[in-house]
């Protein structure tokens, strides 16, 4: 989101006129998600009328749900750095692994891979999201929180980091 308007000049056009980065990025976070909900349920509604019955509720909640975990940790790297995307996919990737790995274990390694984005909760909601509608509050909560705590850092790092880097 950020990046993008950083590497191709564009904050210099935006914020030309009074308006607070913050609040317009903030917003446009937001826009995205309303924009990518009403995209799936559009694609939902035409894949309902050739494939049947499913529940397009329960796949807009987990679309959300990943939107936030997904998207707030994303939103942080781009107001970090200019290589949002491969930055992303390496946190993501990269958490997935270090869990597997150091997951279980009693060092001080299986303690720091407790900080690193819970993806592996991520397949165990959507199972149950997208099959019978809930899923565990503890899991939903901790993918929820976690991308919301990185949204805010990232909305803290364009308040106080110049767009001209």
């Amino acid at each position: 989101i950020i990046s993008t308007d950083r590497k191709m000049g564009y904050y210099r056009f935006l914020f030309a006129k009074p308006l607070s980065p913050v609040r317009y990025y903030g917003q446009l976070y937001f826009i995205h998600l309303v924009g990518l909900l009403a995209a799936l349920l559009l694609l939902s509604a035409a894949f309902f009328a050739f494939a049947g019955k499913f529940s397009v509720l329960n796949l807009m909640m987990y679309t959300t749900l990943i939107y936030v975990a997904m998207g707030g940790i994303g939103f942080f790297l781009s107001s970090a750095t200019t290589h949002d995307w491969v930055a992303l996919a390496v946190v993501w990737l990269g958490s997935g692994v270090l869990r597997a790995i150091f997951g279980n274990g009693t060092d001080w390694r299986s303690t720091a891979v407790q900080f690193l984005p819970p993806v592996h909760k991520v397949d165990a909601v959507a199972t149950s999201l997208i099959s019978v509608g809930t899923a565990p509050l503890n899991d939903v909560v901790w993918l929820a929180a976690y991308g919301a705590f990185f949204f805010v850092l990232g909305l803290i790092l364009v308040q106080r980091r110049p767009l001209a880097v």
